[in-house]
């Protein structure tokens, strides 16, 4: 984008500000990993693997996370919403796995996922081993539950739950939605 993605606006508010606000109503703690300006009741956390992409981040998040469950979101979802949010939550803890990950279009979304926070050792052992991609490091938990499609429809559509904006096309798609 050629910018930082979080403080571009959708709907009168930045994108750190949308999905800040569907985190707050379903987690009593909200983390920005990264390092960067976090939103007035938000905590930051330092990543101490810069440049070494989400995964770091996440590792800087659940080591900063005082919960034993953590949902982990990308900063650029304009339509995430705390019922997704609690939804996945609720699943993590049922089910007692180590993460609750939505699919949609074939696609595992690590990065719009519950997790324990015991995955923190093994995030961190990843990554010592070079693993950089989220759908691979999913690929070494277990027990792990994938929701399908199908299980997220009654909140919403589930492309635009787990949308991110990647791209100019993404960003105008996300304002014509919300008429802004």
């Amino acid at each position: 984008m050629g910018r930082d993605k979080l403080l571009l606006r959708v709907g009168g508010e930045t994108l750190a500000e949308r999905v800040t606000g569907a985190l707050s109503e379903s987690c009593e703690e909200v983390i920005l990993a990264g390092g960067g300006k976090a939103p007035p009741g938000v905590l930051s956390a330092v990543d101490d693997r810069p440049g070494q992409g989400p995964l770091a981040g996440m590792e800087a998040g659940l080591a900063a996370a005082r919960f034993p469950l953590v949902f982990v979101a990308a900063g650029d979802m304009p339509f995430l919403s705390a019922d997704l949010v609690a939804y996945l939550l609720g699943v993590l803890q049922d089910r007692k796995s180590l993460a609750a990950v939505p699919e949609q279009g074939g696609r595992a979304h690590p990065l719009c996922a519950a997790y324990s926070r015991e995955v923190l050792p093994r995030l961190r052992y990843a990554l010592d081993g070079g693993v950089r991609a989220a759908r691979e490091f999913l690929r070494g938990l277990d027990p792990i539950v994938y929701v399908p499609e199908g299980d997220l429809r009654s909140l919403g559509d589930p492309g635009l739950l787990l949308m991110n904006v990647n791209s100019p096309d993404d960003l105008t798609r996300a304002r014509s939605v919300v008429g802004a």
